[in-house]
């Protein structure tokens, strides 16, 4: 063994692992973003209880043209608030629609890692900041704002991947 090395190298190897894929965020930023309560104001005159909430999450991943290490990874969530249950037919009382978007600049990644990275990695790492988007619309709209609670992304990534 050498001087300042950790690992001797035998005759043809290498001494340096291969490289490690990794995202970097060049930028987030809300994509798009509805918000309706379409029963107001009468749903803030005579409030009845919390809204039963019905939520969509989902993950949107392109190459940005032009740039080959350059991809946008999307989180879109949906989200209803329905009356509350036994207060006539389900109505909303409020809708969301979310997209909040990452632009994301990939390095050292091999065909196989790009999946896993843009579908698992980037989500995890932009949820925070798109559950605090839907909370703080809810909130401003005159509701609870809806906590969401941390996503299993690489169980949602392994339910949705056709076998």
């Amino acid at each position: 063994m050498t001087e300042g090395h950790a690992v001797d190298t035998l005759p043809g190897g290498t001494s340096s692992p291969p490289p490690t894929p990794r995202a970097l965020i060049v930028s987030q930023y809300v994509k798009s973003v509805a918000f309706a309560v379409p029963a107001a104001p009468g749903v803030h005159a005579a409030p009845k209880g919390m809204p039963a909430l019905h939520l969509d999450l989902d993950v949107d991943a392109r190459q940005v043209e032009g740039a080959s290490s350059l991809f946008e990874v999307a989180l879109i969530l949906r989200c209803r608030g329905n009356a509350p249950a036994g207060q006539g037919p389900a109505r909303a009382v409020f809708e969301a629609d979310i997209a909040y978007a990452a632009l994301v600049s990939l390095h050292d990644a091999p065909p196989a890692a790009l999946e896993p990275l843009l579908l698992i990695d980037v989500p995890a790492m932009i949820f925070p900041a798109a559950r605090n988007v839907l909370a703080d619309l809810t909130r401003e709209a005159g509701f609870a704002p809806v906590l969401m609670h941390p996503v299993d992304f690489p169980a949602l990534y392994r339910a949705r991947r056709p076998t």
